[in-house]
């Protein structure tokens, strides 16, 4: 029997606060090295609210109990600390997020690329990147030159521009008409695999993460409920929240089609 994968990323009892609300309780789930974790659930899940404690923002939830251990580094969750670790890149739900709308797209990849390689220069790799992910080179365009699916697909390209040892995707495909996500993840997990990089998917979408992921957590009213391989979760379901996902969802797989600029 083959030895289980280490994990690049566990929480073990992590709560959460708004106020005198609790928020999350007693989350405890992992992300295996160079695999996929989809983390699941319906609006108001808690979900946006763990990836807020994952990368080290504490408002407006803040963490009353837990410990996470990112690349073998463990790190109490309820003591301040200097923001995101290193070695993960997140790629926000919305572009609106991430790139500034008053400085021209060639310019923020160069900004990013001199702070995360020391070089704005474009290489061979970036070049391929964004052919992956049917890009044009970012040049003199303003954002609101690109569609928003666009813009998605180059937070996608920036977050791994570094290849990061975490990936995390919040709702990545809301942006995106559904054949170019499927299309989008599919190039991504292409990139991800050749390059051992970890992946975690917070998404409602429960076809998308059936397709890309390793593993799933269920996530209801701040807790992870169920959580385990992908194919044995949605087989056999065991918790109420699950077995209501499932029973209403389709799984109709998207084709993989050549990507091309919107």
């Amino acid at each position: 029997m083959p030895a289980e994968a280490a994990a690049v990323l566990t929480l073990n009892g992590l709560s959460a606060r708004v106020g005198g609300k609790v928020v999350l309780r007693d989350v405890n789930l992992s992300v295996k090295s160079a695999g996929w974790l989809a983390v699941v659930g319906s609006s108001g899940a808690g979900k946006s609210t763990l990836l807020r404690m994952i990368l080290g923002l504490r408002r407006p939830a803040c963490p009353t109990s837990g410990v996470m251990t990112f690349d073998g580094v463990a790190r109490d969750l309820t003591k301040p600390a200097p923001g995101r670790p290193a070695d993960i890149s997140l790629v926000p739900q919305s572009p609106a997020h991430g790139l500034d709308p008053l400085r021209r797209l060639g310019w923020q990849w160069a900004q990013l690329a001199r702070l995360k390689l020391g070089s704005a220069g474009q290489t061979d790799q970036h070049t391929a990147l964004f052919n992956a992910l049917g890009l044009p080179g970012p040049a003199n365009q303003w954002p609101h030159q690109w569609s928003r699916g666009m813009q998605q697909r180059l937070l996608l390209a920036m977050a791994l521009i570094d290849t990061p040892k975490l990936l995390v995707l919040d709702e990545p495909t809301s942006a995106l008409d559904p054949i170019i996500a499927a299309q989008v993840l599919s190039e991504v997990q292409r990139i991800t695999s050749a390059a051992g990089i970890s992946v975690m998917m917070v998404t409602h979408d429960l076809a998308m993460a059936s397709r890309f992921s390793n593993d799933v957590a269920i996530m209801e009213a701040g807790r992870v409920v169920e959580a385990g391989p992908t194919d044995q979760i949605l087989a056999n379901p065991t918790h109420a929240a699950t077995q209501d996902l499932v029973s209403h969802r389709h799984w109709a797989r998207a084709p993989r089609l050549p990507l091309v600029a919107e």
